[in-house]
């Protein structure tokens, strides 16, 4: 009898009363399995925490994607203290999440992707004051894409306005780490985990098991890179009449098309990335050693990933 034909009564009779992490431990060790762990609410990560600071990893469910018109039907938090110094996670500190019914029934192109029927959230609200109580005592917001759920969540309460945000999608070197991917489903394989269905909490859970363990190669901890790059300026930098034929290239490197501005776009943090891709597209899209002119908007502070339309200012670099 092969192993595929052995039930899972058998499978148990078979194995006994082994310990499952021990039995995925010696697969591990063959060599010829890789494990992954479902991810499991925890109340601490590290030890001591020297030098701590509070953040609030936040998660949204919504309605769609426009945050001009869609509402968010579940918010999830979870406050951890980091050691501002090492960026190690010590201790969770609170978790909210709360799910309010949309004045617009959801559809159900949109449960398919979370999950949240019109059904789960009758007559649902949000406690506001609880989920206050947490933002009050975080010094940085963190969502894994921040350019999504800060939008969202200031529409929703104004109150968060001061609000500094950072996003681990865009400001952590994920590809530079050799992760296989930067959507969080891939970075929970590479650190070993895989969580159950996509709700808001369970994301925030997630996303604090991937930033509690060091990346890959420079085994640097994430929110080392993070406290950095918060505080930089975030250079919306569009590629003015740029070549119809480079947009594949444009489009390669990160680039976003514009459908209003009819442009494409580029989200650089800092100011060396920003560097970087001007330099590129002087040589990569307009061939080039001359000045070329790009439009620039730049958010800085609690204007980052805040969705508020800047003007757009024209320099020839």
């Amino acid at each position: 009898m092969n192993h595929d034909e052995l039930s899972n009564n058998e499978l148990n009779k078979s194995i006994g009363n082994i310990d499952p992490e021990t039995v995925a431990r010696w697969l591990e060790s063959s060599g010829n399995y890789k494990v992954l762990r479902r991810i499991q609410m925890r109340d601490t990560f590290a030890g001591q925490i020297n030098s701590p600071v509070k953040v609030l990893v936040v998660d949204t469910e919504t309605t769609g994607l426009d945050f001009a018109t869609c509402e968010v039907i579940e918010v999830g938090a979870v406050l951890i203290e980091v050691d501002q110094d090492t960026g190690a996670i010590g201790a969770v500190l609170g978790t909210y999440g709360g799910l309010e019914e949309p004045k617009v029934p959801i559809t159900p192109e949109n449960s398919a992707i979370h999950g949240i029927t019109n059904e789960m959230v009758k007559g649902q609200r949000f406690d506001e004051a609880a989920l206050k109580t947490l933002c009050d005592e975080a010094a940085l917001f963190v969502a894994h894409n921040a350019a999504f759920d800060k939008p969202f969540m200031l529409r929703r309460f104004p109150w968060l306005e001061k609000s500094i945000w950072a996003c681990t999608f865009r400001e952590l070197p994920w590809t530079q780490e050799n992760y296989s991917g930067r959507k969080l489903e891939y970075l929970l394989s590479d650190c070993g985990y895989f969580h159950g269905a996509h709700r808001a909490v369970e994301d925030c859970n997630a996303l604090v098991h991937v930033l509690a363990q060091p990346l890959k190669t420079s085994q640097r901890m994430p929110f080392q890179v993070l406290f950095d790059s918060a505080n930089e300026s975030i250079y919306q930098i569009a590629a003015l009449k740029a070549p119809f034929e480079k947009k594949d290239f444009l489009k390669s490197k990160g680039f976003r098309w514009n459908a209003d501005d009819r442009v494409w776009e580029f989200e650089a943090v800092g100011f060396s990335e920003g560097k970087e891709v001007i330099e590129w597209l002087r040589e990569q899209v307009y061939c080039t050693t001359g000045k070329i002119m790009l439009g620039f908007r730049i958010q800085a502070g609690v204007d980052r990933y805040s969705g508020t339309a800047l003007k757009q200012q024209f320099k020839e670099v």
